[in-house]
């Protein structure tokens, strides 16, 4: 089913659950499937000799093909739904006046076309469109009284035909004004929603940046190195949580975070504190917010430790951060070329606990530490459960 929808129906083109794939795939449903019954009805018409409708029912499934093949490339949907519109209401029109094997089989397409006609062309031009169509058809009844010449139906008929349409037209328009009207105040509330989330992550960060200036400030007054790093390093713990959400705040999503940008800040932050050169290779992923801060915090730490304890006095070392996502498994690698450690001790350091526990949060994770070359940090997780 995701093959024709995608495919078939030429869903791909468009963004996923979005109300204008969903209108591609409409359209391009109502092409095939109008396509289908129209030679159903041309192929009786040539077998009982209806040979005028038959060339008319043969022009429009020219005309839907011609749209279906041009569609989105060369064509957009507002052309292509008047095309098909077009064709429908020349064809309902001609039924009514040529002779044909089924003619009664049109008033079920007479019936339904106000329905397409709102939903392709929304309520304004469909206002328009119907209104259009009303006087067409209008013209029929009258012609055929005025004149004397009897069509498919009676003058009588037709005038009740016309007024269904009209009325039918009118309840479509009073349900289509609704829904509209449902997804305009639906759009503004979701509209207020982010821009109290953007207004809070962004309170949010400048909050942090003020707890950051006191620590710094703090630190300034303190001598002892041992302390004075301590309060650097959650400094540089703030700085991380601040920028995810900053990413927040500056971008569209406010539940996901692009990973890779998130990274590259982190990473100039660091990079300013240190000579060892910092290679980062990470996959544009969108992540959850909560997902993202973890994997930000744990990036902090691990490229933190290495500055700190991987390479010796006048070293010019490296640090390698690769994320990259393959089936919904991703796998996040801290490698330094430094000075390695042994895994098989445990170190009572606040930052090895951090990563580890934080590695834990993570769908499935799994943490492998390990001395190759330096330090190698893997971790592997789901950015989904599965299901």
């Amino acid at each position: 089913m995701n093959f024709i929808e995608s495919e078939i129906l030429k869903g791909k083109y468009f963004p996923s659950k979005s109300r204008e794939r969903l209108r591609a795939t409409m359209v391009n449903l109502f092409i095939l499937v109008g396509v289908f019954v129209i030679l159903l009805y041309a192929y009786e018409n040539l077998i009982q000799g209806y040979y005028i409708m038959l060339f008319v029912e043969m022009f429009i499934v020219l005309t839907l093909m011609i749209a279906y093949l041009v569609f989105p490339h060369y064509i957009s949907m507002n052309t292509t739904s008047y095309m098909i519109l077009g064709a429908l209401t020349f064809l309902l029109s001609i039924s009514l006046v040529v002779p044909d094997k089924d003619p009664e089989l049109s008033l079920f397409w007479l019936a339904t076309l106000p329905i397409f006609v709102f939903f392709f062309l929304g309520v304004d031009k469909g206002i328009r469109w119907n209104t259009n169509m009303f006087v067409v058809l209008l013209i029929i009844p009258l012609f055929s009284f005025i004149t004397g010449i009897k069509l498919v139906y009676g003058w009588e008929l037709l005038s009740q035909i016309i007024l269904g349409y009209l009325v039918v037209s009118y309840m479509l328009y009073i349900i289509e004004s609704e829904r509209s009207s449902y997804e305009e105040r639906l759009g503004v509330a979701l509209a207020e929603n982010q821009m109290l989330f953007k207004e809070v992550h962004h309170r949010t960060k400048n909050n942090m940046q003020v707890i950051m200036g006191l620590l710094e400030t703090q630190a300034f007054k303190i001598d002892d190195p041992k302390y004075k790093k301590m309060f650097e390093t959650h400094v540089d713990r703030l700085k991380a949580m601040s920028l995810m959400h900053k990413n927040l705040y500056t971008n569209h999503s406010y539940e996901e975070v692009d990973i890779q940008e998130y990274l590259e800040e982190i990473t100039k932050s660091l990079q300013t504190y240190t000579s060892h050169k910092i290679t980062i290779n990470i996959e544009p992923i969108m992540i959850d917010m909560n997902v993202a801060m973890n994997i930000g915090l744990i990036f902090n730490e691990a490229v933190t430790n290495a500055i700190e304890h991987a390479f010796k006095e006048g070293d010019e070392g490296t640090i390698n951060v690769v994320l990259r996502q393959s089936d919904g498994r991703c796998i996040f690698v801290i490698h330094d070329n430094g000075r390695g450690f042994d895994s098989s001790i445990s170190y009572p350091s606040l930052g090895m606990t951090l990563i580890k526990d934080l590695s834990s949060t993570l769908i499935k994770s799994s943490l492998i530490i390990k001395k190759s070359e330096g330090t190698r940090i893997e971790i592997h997780f789901n950015l989904k459960e599965d299901g």
